[in-house]
């Protein structure tokens, strides 16, 4: 298999695409790899390889014995669990920065996971005895289960109002997506589409600080093309002067803000169900008070509170502040519900 990991590098879609063609092999694609969404060759990119992942009948039936990946380490638990078990792993590591938290690569290759891609692709040719076209059916049956699944969840539901996104983001849009269930729900639920996408997002020491002004940052380099920002509350709020720098300067974003009243994400750590919730609440969560409504106006960017898919998808069609509310423990619920019908799909397929 081939694991396309955060990477800003130029060219690794088409040079990847060619190798997993001449190699038979599914390309589990993170979004910010630049390789889940585009308008190259899409037939063995695996978007939901998260989600798949999840279900251990699915993840045993499905032990890689090669696994190469290029770009930074993904964010997905389940894909790392899943990269321990692989027979070997090759990481391409063009600055030798040891992308490879893990221990678990057998090799790492300095060289551009482009340059090496094309290499292989290259040595294999078009054709190679070695291809198993059950393999890559099979990934590509199982991917096609997950959109289902969430089109099932009731609205709202926080993967459904970022991945409404897919289905009417402009050609050549940048997405910047936020820090803590944001870059994990895309990662697991966005949909592979051909829309030309650039995905970017701050990943590493940082936390949710300055995720307004590095969208900001993004859109100022290329006003000629829309930019989204996908964002929690919580880091809405800490970056507020971000947001009035840039309407100062009259730059526009478009930003879908999911405020579930709190830190969502810390719901579906253990600590969620050992605290007491009082402090928790206090401590962790981190809930506020906040009209987001009046933030918009401090910034003179239009607000409009969206409930559902529709509302989200009309929303965004203009620049402003999309606010979807939700509540976070039905958040955590919904989650293990969705994920649950697809470890369910998954088994009855493999069983048939």
């Amino acid at each position: 298999a081939l694991v396309c990991g955060p990477t800003t590098e130029l060219g690794l879609p088409d040079a990847a695409v060619a190798l997993a063609r001449a190699a038979g092999w599914p390309l589990l694609a993170e979004p910010t790899s630049g390789t889940r969404c585009g308008a190259h060759d899409r037939s063995h990119v695996v978007a939901h390889y998260d989600a798949l992942l999840r279900s251990d009948a699915f993840a045993a039936a499905h032990r890689p014995d090669l696994v190469l990946r290029v770009g930074d380490t993904p964010t997905s638990k389940a894909l790392r669990a899943w990269l321990a078990g692989a027979e070997r792993q090759v990481v391409a590591d063009p600055d030798v920065a040891w992308h490879e938290p893990t221990r678990q690569a057998d090799r790492l290759v300095a060289a551009p996971g482009g340059t090496l891609c094309r290499a292989l692709a290259e040595a294999l040719g078009e054709s190679s005895n070695a291809v198993d076209p059950g393999w890559l059916d099979s990934w590509r049956r199982a991917d096609a289960l997950v959109p289902a699944a969430l089109d099932e969840a009731p609205d709202p539901f926080e993967p459904r109002a970022l991945a409404a996104l897919a289905e009417v983001a402009e050609p050549g849009s940048t997405v910047w997506i936020g820090s803590s269930m944001p870059i994990r729900d895309v990662e697991t639920f966005f949909p592979s589409v051909a829309t030309p996408i650039r995905f970017l997002a701050n990943r590493g020491a940082n936390g949710i600080d300055g995720t307004v002004s590095s969208a900001l940052g993004a859109a100022a380099a290329d006003r000629t093309s829309r930019t989204y920002l996908l964002i929690g509350e919580l880091s809405l709020l800490h970056d507020i002067g971000g947001l009035l720098l840039g309407a100062r300067h009259g730059i526009e974003l478009t930003i879908v803000c999911l405020n579930n009243g709190g830190g969502g994400i810390f719901d579906f750590l253990p600590v969620a169900a050992h605290a007491d919730r009082v402090r928790f609440e206090a401590h962790i969560a981190t809930p506020h008070e906040v009209d987001l409504a009046q933030v918009a106006a401090l910034a003179g960017m239009a607000h409009t509170l969206a409930s559902t898919v529709e509302e989200v998808r009309a929303a965004i069609a203009r620049p402003g502040l999309v606010e979807v509310r939700a509540n976070r423990r039905e958040n955590v619920d919904r989650h293990r519900e969705v994920l649950a019908a697809v470890s369910r799909r998954l088994e009855d397929t493999l069983v048939s």
